[in-house]
Parts: C-alpha cells; structure tokens; sequence
C-alpha cells in the first residue's frame, strides 16, 4: 500500500457507515491522519477504533452538517488536534422520496439542507485553512446527479445530488489559484451501506405521504454493488492524493456503468 496521504490531515463527514467508512479506513492505510465525523457518534467512535487497531491516526467527533455551528465546531476541533486540513470529504447524505405535488417544504428542506446546504458549509469552514497550503474537497454526488435514474419521484434527492456538482465547479474555478482541487464522485450501489436504514431513521417523521412508486430494477453492466474501501474508498483517496494534482472541477462515476447503459 502506498503513502499518498501520508500525514495529511482528512476529515470525512458521514464517516460512521458506508462510503465515509470506506473512505476513512483507506485514507488511513494510506498515511492519513483522519477525522471520522458523523451525526451518530457511535458509529463515528467505532471506525476511529477500526483505524487506531490498524495502526492510524484517528478521532471521531459528533457533527451535523446542516447546523452551521456544528460544522464550525468540526472544522476547529481539527485544527486544534492536528494543526491542519488538507482534505474535506463533504460524504454525509440522506435519501428523499416523493412526488413533487406531494412533497412538502419541511421535507424538501431537510433533505436540501443535508445533502446540499452540508456540503457548502463543509466548504466555507474548511476552504480558508485549505487556501493557505492547498488541498482537496470532495463531494459524494451520485447517479441521481446526472440521471434520475429507474426510481424516479426523488426530486429532492435528485436536486441535491445535481447542486453539488455545481458546486466542485465553483470551488475548483474560484479556489485553484490557491492550489485548491473540488471533486465529486458519483456512487451507485454500494455494498454495506446503511443509507436506507439510516434515511428512514431521519425521516420518521416526514410530512411527505410515502405512496407505492413504480421502481424498476436498475440494470448495472458489473453485476454486484460496488466495494465501500477497495473501491469507493480508494477512489477518494486517488482524488485526495497528488496522482489526482491535475484533476479538479469534475465527477467520477464509480457506478459499475450504470451511466452508460
């Protein structure tokens, strides 16, 4: 395993599960010191553990990403513990469904504030270190960010997925001059996620009628869900390390082809 990140400080928001774990556990094998941030300390304390028996450097701290003092909080405790931060991998997210006629303000807020107002203020707490030695700022997008895809009636989810694409755009036109990289990737399935179980969770008190939607089964061209370490968590770190010094503004689909059938 290589050292591409080694001693680079790296904070993962929804590091507790899924593809923040994946992308926890792999920034660390490769040298990194981490930051696993999660709305669900437990989970966040039980992959800081994971990296600490392997041998990393890790802390895990309670955050919400959509209160802004939560983030502010996440953004200062790093600079207080490690001194730095070079990469901020915006990962937390929620899943939304429902018509748009149905759908009601408090749900289409909440999941806009997760998954979109999250990552900006990733961004404009960490961007300000970021800008005085560089860095990399990575969004977790998805499918749903280019297609909407066989479910449909997600428009929440889907919009939220769009905005960020937009918003690596932004960073990585405005903040290059100060070596400053913004990339998203885009998931598909994704193995040991609990992403459902967790947006459930999140939504038990949704105001959005829940009716039965027609969901066709997606079709992938690789025919599994995709590996949260080897292979979600190691696509962030490529885009963390210096291999990716030339990639910046842009989305990598890490979908087993699901965008191009």
């Amino acid at each position: 395993m290589t050292q591409r990140l080694q001693d680079r400080v790296v904070v993962v928001t929804g590091g507790g599960s899924g593809i923040g774990r994946g992308a926890c556990l792999r920034a660390a094998q490769e040298g990194a010191r981490v930051v696993v941030a999660d709305i669900r300390l437990e989970l966040a304390r039980s992959v800081a553990q994971e990296i600490s028996a392997e041998g990393g450097v890790a802390i895990a701290v309670a955050c919400d990403v959509a209160a802004e003092e939560q983030v502010q909080a996440l953004v200062q405790t790093t600079v207080d513990e490690f001194g730095s931060i070079w990469g901020m991998v915006a990962n937390a997210g929620t899943a939304g469904s429902g018509w748009i006629h149905e759908t009601t303000i408090t749900d289409w807020q909440f999941v806009l504030g997760v998954n979109l107002t999250g990552p900006f203020l990733c961004a404009k707490y960490s961007l300000p270190h970021m800008m005085v030695a560089g860095g990399s700022f990575i969004v977790t997008s998805s499918i749903a960010g280019s297609v909407v895809g066989a479910g449909g009636a997600a428009a929440s989810y889907t919009v939220s997925k769009h905005g960020v694409l937009g918003l690596v755009k932004q960073i990585a036109v405005d903040y290059g001059q100060y070596g400053v990289r913004a990339n998203a990737i885009q998931p598909a399935a994704v193995q040991d996620t609990r992403l459902a179980m967790h947006a459930a969770e999140d939504q038990a008190h949704a105001t959005t009628p829940k009716a039965a939607l027609p969901r066709p089964k997606a079709w992938l061209p690789i025919h599994r869900a995709g590996k949260s370490r080897e292979e979600y968590g190691a696509t962030i770190a490529f885009l963390l390390s210096d291999d990716a010094g030339y990639v910046t503004g842009t989305s990598v689909p890490v979908d087993g082809g699901y965008l191009a059938t």
